[in-house]
């Protein structure tokens, strides 16, 4: 399955999430407006009007536009994120990063 759509209900308020498993890639353009996990592979752009999450496991080539993003895996391309970004210890990234906060754990590779 490329795609797993996961519902979490907070109180009153639902949200949602979209998963991109690890067997999948794409060769593309993704866009959304909600939580994104990606654990696959992608080549080419990635624009969250929401935050993303990319896995230990995932591998992303191409530019990266989100409100919040927390990184794991290895990016290579330029990173924009309006609110936070956290970058976890077994992190890879080559490329610019413009980010309103930024975490960046011990281990990780910038």
């Amino acid at each position: 399955m490329i795609w797993g759509a996961i519902k979490n209900y907070n109180g009153n308020n639902p949200s949602k999430r979209s998963v991109f498993s690890a067997s999948s890639r794409l060769d593309g353009k993704l866009t959304g407006s909600e939580t994104i996990i990606i654990e696959g592979r992608l080549d080419g752009e990635i624009l969250v009007d929401g935050s993303l999450e990319i896995t230990q496991n995932a591998k992303i080539n191409g530019n990266i536009k989100a409100d919040k993003l927390s990184i794991n895996g290895k990016v290579e391309g330029n990173i924009d994120v309006a609110d936070s970004l956290l970058v976890g210890g077994i992190a890879v990234i080559n490329g610019d990063i413009r980010a309103g906060v930024v975490t960046i754990k011990p281990g990780a590779i910038v």
